[in-house]
C-alpha cells in the first residue's frame, strides 16, 4: 500500500536525487508516439545529444559487461520493440525494485517509453544485475500516479531523497515493470557443473595469488630484530586482508553469473574482514610468545573454532536476504578451510626440515597452498550450487505466490 504525503510549504515532492549520472530512464532514441501525448517537444539540445551518443552507450556496455555491478544496483537495461518499426530499442533506466517489480519514472518529453502504453501491459526483456528477463511493463501519465511512484522510489532503504516541484509528477510517466521468468540460457544462467568449476578455478587461482602476500610478508617479519611483536603482527593482519581481497575478487567474479545480485564490493570487502580476523587470531602466538603455554585449551578451542568460521560468518552476511538458507553457507566455508588448513599440514609437515633453504621452505609451502585452496573450493563450490539451485529469495517468494 502506497502512503500519501502531503507536498512540502512549497509544493515540492520528495524525490530521488541525481547520483551524478544522466537520468537515465529519460534516455532514448526517437520511436513513434502511441497516443499519449507529450508535455512538450522532445529537447534536441547538445547534452540530450551527448547523452544519446556518448554516454547511453557506455552505460550499456558497462552493464552488459563483468564490471555491471559498479552501476546495476540502481540501472538496469531496458529493451522494448517498436510498435511500428519493429525494432528493438535498448535504454539504461535508473530504477527501484520492489517485490518482483521494477519502479521508473520518465519524462512525457521522452519517447521511448511509448511504446509500452495501451490498454494492459507490454511484454520488454530487462537485464537486470546481470541476468535477462522477461518481464510485463504498464504506464501511467495520470500525476498523482507519477507522484506516488516517486514517493516510493524515494523511500527505497539507501536512497537519497531530494525535491521536486509538482512539474515532475505532471510531466512524467510512471512506469512498472513486473518481472516474471529469467531468459532460458541468457546471461547469467548457467548450469551446475559450470558453476562449479568456474568457482573451483576462481578460488583456487585467488587463493594461490592471494596467500603469497602473508607468506612473504611471515617470511620476513617473523622473528625479525627490528620488528617488535605488535608491529609483526600488523603486518600479517594487514597482508592476510590483501589475501582477503585477491581472494574475494576472484570469487565474485565467478559469482556475477551465478548470483547477479551479491555485489562485487560488498563480496570483497567480507572476505577481506573474514581473513583479516583469522589471521590476526592466527597471529596471537606471535604476540604472546612462550606465554601461549598458559593459555587454557577451552580458550585454544574457542580461537581454532572462531578462525574457521570468520570467513563464512562475514560472507554469510552479503548472502543472507539473497538466497534461500543463506546460513548454510556458514558450516560449508567452516568445513571448507578446515579440511583445508588440515590438508595443508599433513603436506607441509613432513617436508619442512630444519636447515633447508628458502627457496625449497617457499615451494613447499606453495604446494600446501594449492591443496588447502583446492579443498576450500571444492568443498564451498559443492555448497554454492546447492545454494543456487534453491534460487534467489526474490524469486521463490513471486514463484510461491499468486501473480503479482
Amino acid at each position: 500500500m502506497v502512503m500519501h504525503r502531503p507536498p512540502a510549504a512549497d509544493g515540492s515532492y520528495a524525490l530521488p536525487r541525481s547520483d551524478g549520472l544522466p537520468r537515465a530512464a529519460d534516455a532514448g532514441a526517437a520511436l513513434p508516439a502511441t497516443g499519449i501525448p507529450a508535455a512538450g517537444a522532445p529537447s534536441r539540445g547538445p547534452l540530450r545529444t551527448a547523452q544519446n551518443r556518448l554516454v547511453n552507450p557506455f552505460v550499456r556496455r558497462l552493464l552488459r559487461s563483468p564490471l555491471h555491478d559498479l552501476l546495476s544496483a540502481s540501472v538496469a537495461l531496458v529493451t522494448v520493440k517498436g510498435r511500428r518499426t519493429g525494432r528493438e530499442v535498448t535504454v539504461p533506466a535508473d530504477y527501484v525494485e520492489r517485490d518482483g517489480e521494477l519502479l521508473l519514472v520518465s519524462r512525457r518529453s521522452r519517447t521511448w517509453w511509448r511504446n509500452l502504453s495501451g490498454p494492459g501491459s507490454a511484454p520488454v526483456r530487462v537485464r537486470l544485475r546481470g541476468r535477462e528477463w522477461e518481464g510485463a511493463a504498464s504506464v501511467s501519465s495520470d500525476g498523482r500516479r507519477v507522484a506516488e511512484t516517486l514517493l516510493e522510489m524515494a523511500a527505497a532503504p539507501g536512497r537519497p531523497t531530494g525535491a521536486a516541484r509538482p512539474a515532475w509528477a505532471r510531466d512524467g510517466v510512471a512506469i512498472r515493470i513486473r518481472l516474471e521468468r529469467p531468459v532460458p540460457g541468457g546471461p547469467g544462467a548457467q548450469d551446475a557443473h559450470g558453476l562449479w568449476r568456474r568457482w573451483f578455478l576462481a578460488t583456487l587461482t585467488g587463493e594461490i595469488a592471494g596467500f603469497t602476500l602473508p607468506a612473504v610478508v611471515a617470511a620476513l617479519v617473523i622473528d625479525s630484530a627490528r620488528l617488535g611483536p605488535l608491529a609483526q603482527v600488523f603486518l600479517l593482519i594487514l597482508a592476510g586482508a590483501g589475501e582477503g581481497v585477491l581472494l574475494g575478487l576472484g570469487q565474485a567474479y565467478a559469482l556475477r553469473g551465478a548470483l547477479p545480485s551479491v555485489p562485487t564490493r560488498a563480496w570483497v570487502r567480507a572476505t577481506a574482514a573474514g581473513a583479516a580476523v583469522a589471521w590476526a587470531i592466527g597471529a596471537v602466538p606471535v604476540l604472546l610468545g612462550e606465554g601461549m603455554q598458559a593459555v587454557p585449551w577451552p580458550l585454544l578451542a574457542v580461537m581454532g573454532l572462531a578462525l574457521l568460521v570468520s570467513m563464512g560468518l562475514f560472507q554469510w552476511g552479503v548472502l543472507r536476504g539473497r538466497v534461500t538458507g543463506a546460513w548454510r553457507w556458514i558450516a560449508a566455508s567452516t568445513g571448507g578451510w578446515c579440511l583445508g588448513l588440515a590438508a595443508f599440514g599433513l603436506v607441509t609437515t613432513p617436508l619442512w626440515q630444519p636447515g633447508q633453504p628458502p627457496a625449497l621452505v617457499a615451494l613447499i609451502g606453495l604446494l600446501g597452498a594449492v591443496v588447502m585452496a583446492a579443498a576450500v573450493a571444492a568443498v564451498t563450490g559443492t555448497a554454492l550450487v546447492a545454494l543456487v539451485r534453491t534460487g534467489p529469495r526474490s524469486q521463490r517468494r513471486r514463484t510461491a505466490g499468486p501473480t503479482e
